[in-house]
């Protein structure tokens, strides 16, 4: 029988309250529209096959981090996932029935494979209270499934992770799974990762005030959000940098060398903020003893490009703190610190990652992966591989061109209304509802693989963005 396998990632359901939550109604709207689609006699499949479809919810559908309540412990037991679950299950009733009704269908199948936000899906309370939101009965675990490694190989020519193993602030496996990836004994409590940490501290804080910047296609790196912080909200800069500073594991003052005339100054403000951003990164390579390097990634070329971003910005923010400096300077050193990257997608270290697995494993046709937030379809040179990333069904706002960084789109960047709208938001939205369409052959060694957007119509529609080597 052929199978169709879907594959999305990166929902980050949350607990309903912006400017947090990452799943509101109109993708709620396209996931009942998706899910039907995938129904016998569907959009999603083929005409007259009787064939098997499963879901892969490629990690980061449950956003634990974002969900209330915020802890600032460097763990997460059972009773804190579970309560933060509880909100996030009253908060979205209708995406767990949708499941419900694509599993009582025949055939159907949904893999939930673990991310950085939501890596509580390996603990089995958090499985049994999930299996309950969507009324399936235990004794079917095959129909429902939580994958219990960070690799899922539904086919031995498909490979699919979130990704976040390549990254080190997102990196955890001390705990949870062997080095060759075998999974460990369920915890009682999980180590989170440095970037869990950071989010607690520092990035939860920036997220209620300036919710756009982890929404910019393409995305914002964070000397650039530093950088803005120090024009836009000196005072928020300063309680980033001072609880960032008490993680570290020897004592820090923070921002030792910033004057109390300096305190609102942007320029020095943001020179000792990345000072001690660069010593919380030192101090978290030294505390994490389970990070190997990932094969192709150029973490000098990576370093060197810091290092040059970290010039300009500098050079830009000097530029608005002349004595001279009028709001047309501000303008334009704003619209200096949001242009966009030379790096093109894919060339971080997920990538690398993905790329480097397929040329290990030449058996494998597609690794895919999620994570990044951005949607993409390489394929390997000379090769009939392909790394796909399925990107986010959260929303995606452009980031603005020089000439559009008009006065009233830097008031807006200062005090934004969240959630966007057209008529309250001055960005473009470029939301996606993206995802991985997978054909194979009965014996799974004849594969075809698409990266395609779900589209809200009139007429429900999808459309394919790329189509992968095969």
């Amino acid at each position: 029988m052929p199978v169709t396998i879907l594959v999305v990632s990166d929902l980050h359901l949350a607990h309903g309250q912006q400017p947090f939550e990452g799943f509101s109604e109109q993708q709620q709207r396209a996931w009942e529209e998706f899910l039907q689609a995938a129904a016998p006699g569907g959009l999603l499949v083929e005409k007259g096959v009787d064939e098997r479809v499963e879901l892969v919810i490629n990690g980061d559908g449950f956003d634990f981090l974002a969900a209330a309540p915020l802890w600032h412990d460097r763990t997460r037991t059972v009773a804190q996932a579970l309560e933060k679950l509880e909100r996030i299950v009253a908060a979205h009733g209708p995406f767990f029935e949708a499941l419900a009704q694509f599993l009582r269908q025949p055939q159907r199948r949904v893999t939930f494979v673990p991310g950085n936000h939501d890596i509580e899906l390996l603990l089995p309370a958090v499985q049994q209270r999930l299996r309950q939101a969507v009324g399936w009965p235990e004794a079917s675990e095959e129909r429902l499934r939580f994958w219990p490694r960070a690799r899922y190989e539904p086919l031995p020519t498909i490979a699919i992770e979130h990704g976040n193993l390549y990254d080190f602030w997102n990196h955890r496996r001390a705990g949870l799974w062997t080095a060759s990836g075998e999974p460990l004994p369920p915890p009682e409590e999980i180590l989170l990762s440095p970037g869990s940490w950071y989010y607690q501290e520092a990035g939860a804080l920036i997220h209620r005030r300036f919710p756009y910047f982890d929404h910019l296609e393409p995305s914002l790196g964070y000397p650039r959000q530093m950088a803005l912080l120090s024009l836009f909200a000196p005072e928020l800069l300063r309680e980033v940098v001072t609880n960032l500073v008490g993680l570290l594991s020897q004592p820090r003052q923070p921002l030792a060398g910033l004057r109390a005339n300096e305190e609102n100054q942007a320029l020095r403000l943001f020179e000792e903020a990345m000072l001690d951003l660069a010593a919380f990164q030192r101090d978290m390579e030294r505390q994490k003893s389970d990070w190997q390097p990932v094969p192709g990634w150029d973490e000098q070329r990576a370093t060197a490009a810091l290092l040059e971003e970290y010039t300009l910005l500098r050079e830009a923010l000097a530029q608005a703190s002349q004595p001279t400096a009028t709001e047309q300077t501000l303008l334009e050193v704003v619209a200096r610190i949001l242009g966009r990257p030379t790096a093109p997608k894919g060339t971080g270290p997920t990538g690398a990652g993905l790329r480097a697995l397929l040329q290990r494993e030449p058996r494998l046709h597609y690794a895919l992966a999620g994570h990044t937030h951005a949607w993409l379809v390489e394929p390997l040179a000379e090769s009939h591989q392909s790394y796909l990333n399925t990107g986010t069904w959260t929303w995606r706002l452009a980031r603005p061109t020089p000439e559009e960084i008009t006065p009233a789109m830097l008031a807006w960047l200062r005090s934004p209304d969240w959630p966007p709208t057209p008529t309250t938001s001055p960005l473009r939205e470029v939301t996606q509802f993206t995802f991985a369409l997978i054909r194979a052959s009965d014996d799974g060694t004849q594969t075809t693989a698409s990266l395609c957007a779900w589209e809200t119509r009139s007429q429900p529609a999808y459309r394919v963005l790329a189509t992968a080597a095969s």
